[in-house]
C-alpha cells in the first residue's frame, strides 16, 4: 500500500543534509588560500575551486533558511508558539538565562568585530592557515592579474606595452587564443590550464637585481620610482597594498614608510624585490 509523502520527514533530512554541506563548506573556506591565489593557481579542493566551494556555502545557506523557514511555520509552528508564549513568561520571571545568551551573544559580535581575544586567535589561525597556500614562485605579477586582459597585462611591469606580441607568444607555443581583449582566466580555462602555469610562456625575463639609488630616497615619491624604473605606478602601488602597505603614486617614500611604520629600509627592499620580479 502507497503511503502519502510524509513532508516533515523530508524537510527534517533536508535540514541535516544542508547543514552538513553549511560545515564542510564553511571549514573549507576557512582554511582556503586568498582569492588572488585561489584563482592564479586553480586552487581545488575535493573537485571544486574557491568560487565554487562560494557558491555551494551561499546555495546550501539559501537552502537551509528556506527548509527552517517550512519547518518552523508549516510543520511546527502552534508548538512553536505555545513554547514562545511559556517561554516568554517565564522568561519575565527568571530573566538571567535570557540576557546570559544575549550577552553571549553580543561578545561573539563585538569580540570579533573588535578583534578581542579569544576570537581573533580563531581568525588569526584561520589567516595562517589561508597564507600558508602561497608560495613566492606562483605569485600573479599583480593582484588579480587572471581577471586582466593581454592588453592590461601587457602593461604591466617588464612587458612592454604589446598586447599582440603576447598573443603570438602565446599562439607559438601551441594555445588557442582568440583575442587581445580576452582575460587571462579565459584563456587559461579554454586551454586547460592553470593561469600560474600559462604565464611562464610570457613572462618577463629577470635581468637581475634591481637596486634604488640611496641618495634622496625618502623624498622621492612612488611616482618617481616607477618612471625611473620602467615599472607601471599602479602595479608598483598594487603590489605594496598586497604586502598590507597603504600608498598613493604621489606620496614621498619617507611620508610612506612612516604611515604604514616601517623602516625605510625595508621599505626599499621591498620596491628593489618588486621591481627585479
Amino acid at each position: 500500500m502507497k503511503t502519502s509523502f510524509n513532508w516533515k520527514i523530508f524537510i527534517s533530512f533536508g535540514l541535516v543534509l544542508s547543514f552538513g554541506m553549511l560545515l564542510v563548506s564553511g571549514v573549507v573556506l576557512f582554511i582556503s588560500p586568498p582569492g588572488r591565489v585561489a584563482n592564479w593557481t586553480d586552487w581545488r579542493m575535493i573537485g571544486l575551486s574557491k568560487a565554487g566551494w562560494q557558491e555551494q556555502h551561499a546555495v546550501f545557506g539559501f537552502a537551509f533558511a528556506i527548509l527552517s523557514a517550512c519547518h518552523l511555520f508549516f510543520i511546527n509552528w502552534r508548538a512553536f508558539l505555545s513554547y514562545l508564549k511559556v517561554r516568554a513568561t517565564e522568561g519575565l520571571r527568571s530573566p538571567g538565562e535570557l540576557f546570559a545568551s544575549l550577552l553571549l551573544f553580543l561578545a561573539f559580535g563585538v569580540g570579533t568585530a573588535y578583534s578581542l581575544q579569544p576570537f581573533s586567535s580563531v581568525v588569526d589561525f584561520g589567516h595562517r592557515i589561508s597564507a600558508s597556500w602561497e608560495q613566492q614562485g606562483k605569485q600573479a605579477p599583480v593582484p588579480h592579474a587572471e581577471a586582466m586582459t593581454l592588453v592590461e597585462l601587457s602593461r604591466q611591469p617588464g612587458q612592454g606595452g604589446d598586447a599582440e606580441l603576447l598573443k603570438a607568444k602565446l599562439q607559438q607555443a601551441g594555445f588557442r587564443v582568440m583575442s587581445v581583449n580576452e582575460t587571462f582566466a579565459e584563456i587559461a580555462g579554454r586551454n586547460n590550464m592553470t593561469a600560474e602555469k600559462l604565464y611562464r610562456y610570457i613572462a618577463p625575463a629577470r635581468i637581475g637585481k634591481y637596486t634604488l639609488p640611496a641618495e634622496g630616497l625618502g623624498r622621492r615619491t612612488l611616482q618617481d620610482v616607477a618612471d625611473s624604473s620602467g615599472v607601471s605606478a599602479i602595479s608598483l602601488k598594487l603590489a605594496l597594498r598586497q604586502k598590507n602597505v597603504a600608498v598613493e603614486p604621489g606620496m614621498a617614500l619617507k611620508e610612506i614608510a612612516g604611515n604604514n611604520a616601517i623602516p625605510m629600509s625595508e621599505l626599499r627592499q621591498m620596491l628593489e624585490n618588486i621591481i627585479s620580479r
